[in-house]
């Protein structure tokens, strides 16, 4: 395989999702994997954690409590925290699926998880 390591992803992305695919790719790639992980699914956790964090930089600009539409004074939580939660939900089980991490190395889920932070704050 070459060393240049640009992998193509199999479905376009948009540009944050393509930075998150060459970095994983890479990572995938160097712990000789890439041969037996789902490049679709990779692509689509590539995507949903691209939405992800675009969902919480706006709940970040915003505040998690926004003006409601009743009135000034009514509060109400963030439109897109439930976009948010779901797509950290989807993180999760596509992560296990491609897999990205062993999945028999950590029972607890602790390393998946501080896994996806680490993606997250990326």
């Amino acid at each position: 395989m070459s060393t240049d390591l640009d992998f193509e992803p199999p479905l376009p992305l948009t540009l944050p999702a393509r930075r998150h695919w060459d970095r994983i790719s890479r990572q995938i790639h160097g712990q000789g994997r890439w041969a037996v992980i789902s490049h679709d699914l990779l692509a689509s956790f590539c995507q949903v954690l691209a939405v992800g964090q675009e969902c919480l930089s706006q709940i970040l600009a915003d505040g998690v409590m926004v003006t409601g539409s009743r009135s000034e004074r009514d509060r109400v939580r963030h439109p897109l925290w439930t976009p948010y939660t779901q797509c950290q939900q989807t993180l999760i089980r596509v992560a296990r699926t491609i897999p990205l991490v062993d999945p028999r190395a950590d029972t607890s889920g602790a390393a998946l998880d501080s896994w996806l932070d680490e993606m997250v704050a990326s």
